[in-house]
């Protein structure tokens, strides 16, 4: 079951739109800065592989880029997604 989840994402990330993350960000309350939005979009699209492979260490990639607060969030949306489908 866990093989399907990932390719889904895979799947998805292809099609993923900054608009898609912005659309997410608002629906679990996270704000952010037009250049966060932009430094996470990219941050994805460049380490779901990583991701989907829980190597949560990727995140310091972008621990200095962002918010502490936005960090601690997106660090948070992970484990619980990943504990939830994976």
């Amino acid at each position: 079951m866990i093989f399907i989840y990932k390719e889904l994402v895979k799947k998805y990330i292809n099609r993923l739109s900054i608009n898609d993350l912005e659309k997410f960000a608002k629906k679990n309350n996270i704000s952010y800065t037009k250049e966060e939005l932009n430094t996470v979009y990219n941050f994805i699209l460049n380490n779901y592989n990583d991701l989907l492979n829980e190597n949560i260490r990727v995140f310091e990639n972008i621990k200095n880029k962002i918010s502490p607060t936005l960090y601690k969030k997106l660090l948070n949306l992970y484990i619980e997604y990943k504990q939830k489908y994976f």
